[in-house]
């Protein structure tokens, strides 16, 4: 055999080589970004089942459907500060609807004025919830932004295992539409609380 076969039979052998190690390194590289694209689906779905089943919890109690009903006679409210976040805080007697005493010195996070009467719902396990419109938009729309959440770790979920699939993008126009819109209202009707 001669030295130009030899090097050519080197050379034929290093290509080979080297093409065998690059598709080994892309094949790690691919399952890698898989394995973080179903961690980020993993994450991104059990976040929003989470943030749904409490916010449509708090929903069905800002509605009056689930929990104990009652009325927070306002003695005092103080704005006090969590976080360095303004919040106003009511105490007062905590009534159930046939006027039963249920808290002495209960307190609340609401906008209310000393004398008024609030209506909440005590909810199992979360506290108290206010009813009226303030507190339905606002659960809608954190309900809705679970959904979301939800969709988006479903469709990660599917872009991870390699699959072709089609995702009309109105159904996700429409849910953002329905998220602002919900999310505008809210701050209207937390602005019409503090105006009127």
């Amino acid at each position: 055999m001669t030295s130009k076969a030899a090097r050519r039979r080197f050379r034929k052998a290093e290509r080979f080589r080297a093409f065998r190690n690059t598709r080994r390194r892309n094949r790690w590289e691919r399952r890698r970004e898989r394995w973080r694209r179903a961690v980020a689906a993993l994450v991104a779905v059990v976040a929003g089942v989470i943030l749904t089943g409490y916010a449509g919890l708090m929903l069905t109690g800002a509605l009056g459907l689930s929990g104990t009903p009652g009325e927070l006679h306002v003695a005092s409210c103080e704005v006090v500060r969590d976080h360095n976040k303004p919040i106003t805080e009511c105490r007062g007697e905590l009534l159930s609807t046939t006027g039963r005493l249920i808290a002495a010195n209960a307190v609340l996070e609401a906008h209310a004025r000393p004398g008024s009467t609030v209506a909440v719902r005590e909810q199992p396990y979360v506290g108290m919830e206010t009813l009226g419109p303030r507190a339905v938009v606002g659960w809608a729309t954190l309900m809705l932004i679970g959904v979301f959440t939800v969709a988006t770790g479903v469709v990660l979920a599917l872009d991870a295992s390699d699959r072709t699939f089609s995702l009309d993008p109105r159904i996700l126009v429409v849910l953002l539409a329905a998220i602002a819109t919900g999310a505008l209202v809210y701050g209207l009707t937390v602005l019409c609380e503090h105006l009127f």
